[in-house]
């Protein structure tokens, strides 16, 4: 199948939707998520909290519907030209919430924005890698130029926010006060300061038609047991990320309704790979996890099926590759090992660590304590003495991005519904190339293996792409480069007689959420 053709075909997954019955205000939603945004900038600090709420204020040229597919956004279509040239037709009639008519300027000027937002911890570079220029056709066209071959542009331009140009020189704290937060989004920016709730009001004029909400409320409510409470006392009509705990409760109260689907969202291990000073390392200065073997003796200790099971409450699928096996390229029909713990004693015995090490275990409070607690005990029943630190949120990914762990635990989602973004990011050795490797904090990758990436990402015909991003995968799997656990699955409730489609990308879109 050609790429043009198969933009149009959603991928094969499903979204598991119960009913339920009307809020008491259809005018007004009240939503308790897990995790606010940290900020307005749609530009700065690429994560699912941001992405997520943001995506209610600003559109990208291509949109993707909760089962991942590729649809049209701000572009009403687009085309290859030749290798190194991409063609996009502009909506006519779209216009920003300041009045200002989308134009090809904007694209150019929010493009030109991306790379160049100071003191960016976690940027969004990754997805106009290659992308050596836009120019103006006319209004309504532009033509954006690669190094090569580019065949995923369309599907990393479902993550790049347009702003009008009037706001592209301005920075986050211009966002975060509302002044520059302006987007062609169903809701415009109502009022909102860190950890308080993002309020949004209806966009009128929303090219993507009638918006069911007046007024969304998103209120932060980080604690599991108090975000269920809201919802089951009538305080919030939506929550997302409901714990797992709570699912069977949920389910047999008949006030609410349980909207659960495929997530891309995969629980994983990061070692280090290539220093011998890495923190949290205790093995004479030594790191053993240089030694694929080593690495291969602490994914066979790990229980999968049990960790799936009894901790993520048969929420989860087990795997040991980094992403969920139902997206583009990456291996289907991959067996899950077993936990044998002989087999990984022997391992470590012929890597020379028969005697063990310890390490200290870094890991996110999102939704992976627990786990990693888990692995820990695994690790220790095979010699590995490991204790676990969790990191606090805010503190996180800046000590990540400073490369303070020597081995962590954390949540990772392929947003663009194809293994290139993880491969690309984390695979790719740091700093050669432009936008790739810009999520590598374990030092994994060789020249070989960037060149069999960069090739990947540059091949056009889909059925070769898609065996040469399988091969890479296999390839990171069996190395244990980074060590795959689970795959978790979008979980979300609301009061009676909403309707909602669980997005695999978890985002919360209010426009989605509709009374019956």
């Amino acid at each position: 199948m050609s790429l043009v053709n198969r933009l149009a075909v959603p991928l094969a997954l499903g979204a598991a939707l119960l009913a339920a019955t009307p809020p008491a205000a259809a005018q007004t939603l009240r939503i308790g998520i897990q995790s606010p945004p940290s900020t307005l900038d749609p530009h700065w600090l690429l994560n699912l909290s941001n992405t997520g709420a943001l995506r209610n204020i600003y559109d990208t040229l291509v949109a993707r519907d909760a089962s991942m597919a590729l649809k049209p956004g701000l572009a009403e279509s687009w085309r290859v030209v030749d290798d190194t040239t991409w063609e996009f037709k502009l909506r006519p009639g779209v216009r920003f919430h300041d009045g200002a008519p989308l134009t090809s300027a904007d694209v150019v000027a929010s493009f030109a924005r991306v790379p160049n937002v100071p003191g960016n911890p976690n940027p969004y570079t990754i997805y106009l890698a290659g992308v050596t220029g836009v120019e103006v056709v006319d209004d309504l066209t532009f033509r954006i130029r690669t190094s090569g071959p580019t065949p995923i542009l369309p599907t990393n331009l479902t993550q790049i926010f347009i702003l009008p140009r009037s706001v592209t020189d301005l920075g986050n704290p211009e966002f975060n006060s509302g002044r520059a937060a302006i987007g062609t989004g169903p809701f415009r920016l109502g009022s909102w300061r860190a950890n308080d709730p993002l309020v949004l009001r209806r966009n009128e004029s929303w090219w993507g038609g009638a918006v069911p909400w007046d007024t969304v409320s998103m209120t932060p409510i980080p604690n599991d047991a108090a975000r269920v409470g809201a919802l089951l006392a009538g305080d919030v009509d939506f929550i997302n990320n409901v714990p797992l705990q709570d699912v069977e409760r949920i389910r047999a109260d008949q006030r609410v309704a349980l909207f659960a689907g495929p997530s891309i969202y995969a629980v994983n291990i990061y070692p280090d790979v290539e220093r011998d000073d890495a923190p949290g390392i205790e093995a004479g200065g030594r790191n053993p996890m240089k030694d694929v073997r080593v690495r291969r003796a602490m994914s066979l200790a790990l229980n999968r099926d049990g960790i799936a099971r009894t901790i993520l409450e048969g929420l989860a699928d087990p795997t040991d590759q980094a992403v969920p096996p139902f997206i583009f390229g990456a291996v289907a029909d991959r067996p899950v090992p077993a936990a044998d713990l002989a087999a990984a004693r022997a391992l470590l015995a012929e890597a020379g660590w028969g005697q063990g090490f310890g390490l200290n275990l870094f890991c996110s409070p999102n939704r992976t304590p627990r786990i990693c607690q888990a692995i820990a005990a695994a690790w220790t029943r095979i010699g590995i003495r490991t204790t676990v630190e969790v990191v606090p949120q805010a503190n996180f990914l800046p000590r990540r991005n400073r490369r303070d762990y020597g081995v962590f635990v954390t949540v990772f989602g392929s947003l663009t519904g194809e293994t290139s973004y993880l491969i690309g990011s984390q695979l790719h050795r740091r700093g050669l190339v432009p936008g790739l490797g810009a999520l590598n904090f374990t030092g994994a990758g060789t020249e070989a293996m960037d060149a069999l990436i960069q090739r990947a990402r540059g091949t056009l015909d889909d059925a070769d792409r898609a065996r040469q991003l399988s091969a890479l995968v296999r390839q990171a799997a069996d190395e244990a480069l980074i060590i795959g656990v689970g795959i978790l699955r979008s979980v979300n409730a609301g009061t009676a007689g909403l309707t909602f489609d669980a997005r695999a990308d978890e985002e919360v879109q209010a426009v989605a959420i509709r009374p019956r």
